[in-house]
């Protein structure tokens, strides 16, 4: 069976597209269709399949009477294809896709475990972790977890030792380019596009879109291969903190190397 689902509405340059999704029960994904119209989009996914073997999702209801389609809501492995889909399409649009699908999944994954763990309900943004990685890279970052008024969090790592209290020195001084000048590598996990959040959401996965990126004296850029892996394993072992489990270590596989982050929590900071 194949399901039919549809992305969007997607910005782009000049107005909007929708994305016509074609999905196995399994998740396996045919070519993304960008058309304007549920009809035209539909009928192109329809090429070189059996219509009876074809049910789409409830939001193309009206689209699939008119072609004389069933409509039946997609199974749980199809919505979490749209969603890496839709993250990896979001990423594209802000010069991340050199990272791949494959992180894309991997960041899903771990932001959820992130998101539904709420760390910063025991820590805030001014309590260094510890976060000391081993493998195809050794490095002791300092880290922080944040949650912002206007519903972003996130994970940052800071390469140097007191990044963290110069970071606090510098937005109480005004200068928040000088903050941004820190090197570090970090996750947001933000509440746009909404198209991206919306799949996300409806996959049952973390609703904000998590977002990698590279900050220093260059400005913001990328992270690598490498560092984003170190990123995917420090938000699963600090989604696995707690009061009472201050210290964890996450294991991850980088190419044909083994890497591991053990990161120790600060004393929590109960909130009230």
């Amino acid at each position: 069976m194949f399901y039919l689902l549809k992305l969007g509405p997607v910005p782009l340059s000049q107005g909007t597209t929708q994305v016509y999704l074609r999905i196995s029960e399994s998740g396996e994904p045919s070519q993304p269709v960008f058309e304007a119209q549920d009809e035209v989009g539909i009928q192109t996914l329809l090429e070189g399949v059996d219509p009876s073997e074809v049910r789409c999702e409830p939001d193309l209801a009206e689209a699939a009477a008119g072609l004389g389609l069933e409509v039946e809501a997609p199974p749980a492995a199809a919505l979490s294809s749209r969603a890496a889909i839709a993250t990896f399409l979001a990423w594209g649009q802000r010069g991340l896709s050199g990272l791949g699908s494959d992180k894309a999944l991997l960041f899903v994954q771990a932001a959820t475990e992130y998101w539904e763990a709420r760390p910063w309900t025991h820590w805030d943004d001014s309590q260094p972790f510890e976060v000391a990685v081993s493998g195809p890279l050794t490095h002791t970052y300092e880290g922080c977890v944040f949650n912002t008024g206007d519903g972003r969090a996130g994970l940052a790592l800071y390469a140097k030792p007191g990044a963290l209290q110069m970071l606090m020195e510098m937005q109480a001084r005004g200068q928040p380019d000088a903050a941004h000048a820190l090197p570090a590598v970090a996750v947001t996990l933000d509440t746009s596009p909404l198209y991206a959040v919306e799949a996300l959401s409806a996959a049952g996965r973390v609703p904000r879109l998590p977002m990698p990126l590279k900050t220093g004296p260059e400005g913001i850029s990328v992270p690598n291969a490498v560092e984003a892996l170190v990123l995917v394993a420090a938000l699963r072992a600090v989604a696995r903190l707690s009061p009472e489990q201050q210290e964890v270590l996450s294991t991850v596989v980088a190419g044909d190397a083994q890497m591991e982050v053990r990161v120790r929590a600060p004393a929590p900071r109960v909130r009230h």
